[in-house]
Order: structure tokens, then C-alpha cells, then sequence
């Protein structure tokens, strides 16, 4: 019993350790494959409201991808590097405001609440998706 199941779990720290090695080693590579789905389309916004936000992805220490209601997508190239952002995944910005601006500060935060980095945030380019049928042959 014993011989079965340590075989079993040395595979099991295996895959745990090339995933995580795959998660250290991704994190530009995850930007760049989430990018890819979309293109530019020279529009851009100095600010949205908060009440359209549904969701932003910190892609690395210098991008973000937010989702807004209606299925616009945007990609916020930051201000300077926010440090730890990739890694974390977590942020805070303050503000009275009901928008999201161009300028406004946000603070990286670690798991137990510590601000890593800060940045600023730039315009909101608007993105479109990437047809799945564009790159295939007829």
C-alpha cells in the first residue's frame, strides 16, 4: 500500500511544481496570449463610470484589461510600472468619484494588505475581439 501511494503523490508534487514554475514564467506570456484575442481600434476614454465596470484583469505590472457592461472591453497601459500587479492580482484605488479616470492612483496590495507598488493610471483604449475566423484559410 505504502510502495502505491508514494509513486502517486511524488507525481502529483511533480505536476504541482511545473505548474506553479508555468504560473512564475506565464505571467507576460498571459498578457500577451489574452491580447492577442483583441485589436486596437484607435478609441480611446480619459475615464469610465464605475457603475459599467464589471471586471479588470491585471495582466503584468503594466496592463489591465476592464470589461464594461455591453461586452466593451478596454486596455489601460499604466502609467509606469506597478510593482508586484502581475503577481498579485489585487489593488485599490480611492476616490469619491463614481468614475475611473486617467491619473487616478491605484496601490498594489499583497495578501495580508500591504501596498507593494502604486501607479497611475493611463486612457482606456478601446479594444475589439478578434474574429475566430480571420487567421483561417477558405
Amino acid at each position: 500500500m505504502r510502495k502505491k501511494f508514494i509513486p502517486v503523490a511524488a507525481g502529483l508534487v511533480c505536476a504541482m511544481m511545473a505548474s506553479g514554475a508555468l504560473a512564475v514564467m506565464s505571467a507576460s506570456e498571459k498578457a500577451q496570449a489574452t491580447l492577442s484575442k483583441y485589436e486596437k481600434t484607435g478609441e480611446s476614454r480619459n475615464c469610465l463610470m464605475l457603475s459599467s465596470v464589471r471586471d479588470t484583469d491585471p495582466l503584468d505590472d503594466y496592463t489591465l484589461l476592464v470589461e464594461a457592461s455591453g461586452g466593451a472591453v478596454y486596455l489601460n497601459e499604466l502609467n509606469g510600472r506597478c510593482t508586484g500587479l502581475g503577481r498579485e492580482r489585487r489593488y485599490v484605488r480611492r476616490s469619491s468619484s463614481t468614475n475611473m479616470c486617467k491619473g487616478d492612483i491605484i496601490r498594489v496590495i499583497d495578501s495580508f494588505g500591504n501596498t507593494r507598488g502604486s501607479c497611475s493610471l493611463g486612457a482606456f483604449e478601446a479594444l475589439s475581439e478578434i474574429s475566430q475566423d480571420e487567421g483561417a484559410p477558405e
